[in-house]
């Protein structure tokens, strides 16, 4: 499956019971067949609360844009995605929680739409 080409690996992996696009493509990734940024619920959280990517109608709708608008400016090499993966992921879990997030101790609350619209506007 790895070595086939994306839509056809993304479409064999997917017919697995509970694999949808965001798990296929992180498989594409960690068996470093295809470069893409895969994104768990936590690294897309993240993308979106510093304005990468707004809620669209759907989550594969909102998980496409936060990818599209950060592609210029992710790693090209599987190392890089990987860590992109990793960091993106531990960030959310940690700090950029889905309920209660630790804004007030974020490096990047300077930078973050979340923040200023949340934190900053109630000051």
């Amino acid at each position: 499956m790895l070595k086939k080409p994306y839509r056809e690996a993304m479409n064999d992996m997917k017919r697995f019971p509970g694999i949808g696009d965001p798990g296929a493509e992180k498989i594409l990734l960690f068996g470093r067949s295809h470069r893409i940024l895969a994104l768990d619920s936590n690294g897309l959280r993240v993308l979106r609360r510093l304005g990468f990517s707004e809620d669209k109608k759907n989550y594969s709708a909102t998980y496409r844009a936060a990818q599209e608008a950060v592609k210029d400016q992710i790693p090209k090499d599987f190392d890089g995605l990987i860590r992109a993966y990793i960091l993106l992921r531990q960030h959310g879990k940690e700090l950029c929680k889905n309920s209660r997030p630790l804004c007030e101790q974020c490096p990047l609350q300077f930078d973050c739409k979340y923040f200023e619209s949340a934190y900053r506007s109630s000051a």
